[in-house]
């Protein structure tokens, strides 16, 4: 699957909806309820409500319904072994949004993220992203971001992006972000927690900066949030040919077939072109795919001839929808019975290959005695059905 390159905003009344496509094929859906805070990313002095031996963790007051949950692996300053006492100031950082029955997980490992670079102010050095792999560009980029004082103190990861600009952009970028962690940490000292310091910026402005680099097009149909992107774009300086685009007539998501396409999110049963059927039942511990000949073996040569075939057939919508209805935890899919080792082992390499391509870390685990393929994808934010259910976008509400 290529990268996203068209990206669709609705400004709500209930919520906003950026859906980013691959050309007219839906990725992935982000829907931020009306004044809703998106604590994913988040930097916030917390302060620690309890320590729990027995988890080897604290609980912390970040402002929210639930405490948040910071394991002893990502606390930074306490190689002591001592655990941090009750009442304590913390900056933290939410790594995970809360669920119905969790709290947000946290880490004190902290991140700014930029378009080119990331700051890690509890780290030192400076590391490339592995698809910089030009060793003269690296070190054109080290040259500048040492020439600028960049990353005498705190650590920085030079992304991807930062191979279309020139690399005092990118140094310029560092240093801001140096300036934001400053100004960040001096609010920190006059707060009292909890108190929240940095929040991410709108759902869209981030996929801007994250795929700007890919990007050819932004719809939104808000005349604001156009301006703020236009000014974004700017100031990120690696991009002129973006377009974006506003349109008027409160039917964005009618577009590109994105509120049918989501709708077929939103289903339980999936047929697919052959007639092959995906079954998808979501539970509180695993989601279950059931993958089924359906009508595909009726249909005199137009479908897949093996199992193995109508396997790998599914195995592109299975991926495809794990990342669009925004599914994580445990997968089991149960495909259609096959001959032998060697089919098992062509559609797992298959499904791996898939999933490489889902931005968030997902893996194939294996396959089971009975055949059932098990998978792992890391839980970001809620499933897309829970998400519009919440911001009362289900059954055309709000658009």
């Amino acid at each position: 699957m290529s990268g996203i390159d068209r990206v669709v905003c609705h400004e709500g009344e209930a919520a906003s909806i950026i859906a980013s496509l691959a050309g007219s094929r839906l990725l992935d859906v982000a829907v931020r309820p009306r004044g809703k805070l998106e604590l994913e990313g988040a930097i916030i002095l917390g302060r620690v409500e309890r320590y729990s031996p027995e988890l080897d963790a604290a609980f912390v007051d970040i402002g929210q319904p639930r405490g948040g949950f910071l394991r002893r692996l990502d606390m930074v300053g306490f190689d002591n072994g001592r655990p941090p006492p009750a009442g304590m100031p913390l900056l933290v950082q939410v790594s995970r949004e809360p669920t119905e029955d969790k709290g947000a997980r946290l880490t004190m490992n902290l991140g700014l993220v930029g378009r080119f670079v990331v700051l890690k102010p509890h780290e030192q050095g400076l590391a490339f992203s592995r698809r910089l792999e030009d060793d003269a560009l690296r070190e054109r980029l080290a040259a500048a971001m040492a020439q600028a004082g960049a990353g005498e103190e705190g650590g920085y990861t030079v992304r991807t992006a930062a191979a279309t600009v020139q690399p005092e952009i990118v140094a310029r970028e560092a240093q801001g972000l140096t300036a934001r962690w400053d100004s960040l940490r001096t609010r920190a000292l006059a707060s009292t927690p909890p108190t929240t310091l940095h929040a991410e910026p709108h759902p869209l402005l981030r996929v801007q900066r994250d795929h700007g680099g890919t990007l050819a097009e932004i719809v939104v149909d808000d005349r604001a949030l156009g301006l703020r992107l236009r000014q974004a774009i700017d100031s990120a300086g690696d991009r002129t040919n973006l377009r974006v685009v506003e349109s008027a007539d409160g039917a964005v998501l009618d577009s590109f077939d994105i509120a049918g396409q989501i709708e077929t999110a939103l289903a339980p049963r999936i047929a697919l072109a052959s007639g092959v059927e995906l079954l998808f039942e979501p539970g509180q511990t695993l989601c279950a795919i059931d993958v089924d000949t359906g009508s595909a073996g009726g249909r005199q040569g137009q479908g897949p001839r093996s199992p193995l075939q109508a396997n790998l057939e599914a195995v592109d919508e299975i991926a495809h929808q794990l990342r669009l209805r925004n599914i994580g935890g445990i997968v089991v899919v149960d495909f259609i019975d096959m001959r032998g080792p060697h089919d098992r082992n062509q559609l797992q390499g298959a499904m791996a290959a898939r999933l490489a391509e889902d931005p968030v870390p997902t893996q194939v685990v294996g396959m089971t005695r009975l055949g059932l393929m098990e998978i792992t994808r890391a839980r970001r934010g809620q499933p897309l059905a829970r998400a519009l259910g919440e911001a009362g976008m289900l059954e055309g509400e709000g658009r």
